[in-house]
């Protein structure tokens, strides 16, 4: 029986040997796995919090870049509204000239358009005493034109209009100083803001 006992000996060292192999296998191929797996995961965490962190940069960006922006539109709405008042500052002072002012004003007008012949009309809102018929008939003959004075505008406006053959010619202060606004508007807030 020693020899049967030895070869059931053998068998079951054999047994035990091949399963020893064989669970050290299955542990090796099971710790490869996990560590195949675990760098996988690692790899995309990494890649999802790079993205993430991309994300979360370009949304500051972007959020930066808006309030930029902002203050900038802000900042220049200021300045746009202290323009226009400026500029409505300077149509009350136009419109509080003295007669000798609003003259010559009129008279620079009239000498730089160099008209033969013109009709001159006051705007609606202007004094009677400004532009009377004694001074259109002198700044006629300084000017060495033909200059008729027409009834008041009906447009409530200061300044006046200088019709030569049916076409008008603008000079009521709002509207000059609104072409002014348009034409330099950005010349004046270089000056003031620069």
């Amino acid at each position: 029986m020693d020899a049967i006992d030895v070869i059931i000996e053998k068998i079951n060292e054999q047994g035990n040997t091949e399963r020893n192999d064989y669970k050290n296998n299955r542990l090796a191929e099971i710790e490869t796995n996990y560590l195949v797996e675990e760098r996988k995961i690692n790899q995309d965490h990494e890649l999802q919090l790079a993205r993430q962190t991309e994300q979360v940069h370009k949304q500051a960006q972007q959020r930066i870049n808006r309030l930029t922006v902002g203050a900038r539109q802000d900042a220049l709405k200021k300045k746009q509204s202290y323009l226009e008042r400026l500029f409505d500052e300077v149509a009350v002072v136009m419109s509080e000239w003295s007669i000798e002012e609003t003259q010559a004003f009129a008279f620079g007008v009239l000498k730089t358009l160099q008209l033969k012949q013109a009709t001159f009309i006051p705007g609606g809102l202007m004094d009677s005493s400004i532009f009377t018929t004694e001074w259109i008939t002198e700044t006629a003959k300084k000017l060495d034109m033909s200059l008729t004075l027409a009834p008041t505008s009906k447009t409530l406006e200061y300044g006046f209009l200088v019709e030569h053959e049916g076409v008008q010619y603008n000079f009521f202060y709002r509207d000059l100083l609104l072409e002014e606004r348009k034409n330099k508007g950005r010349e004046f807030m270089q000056v003031l803001f620069s």
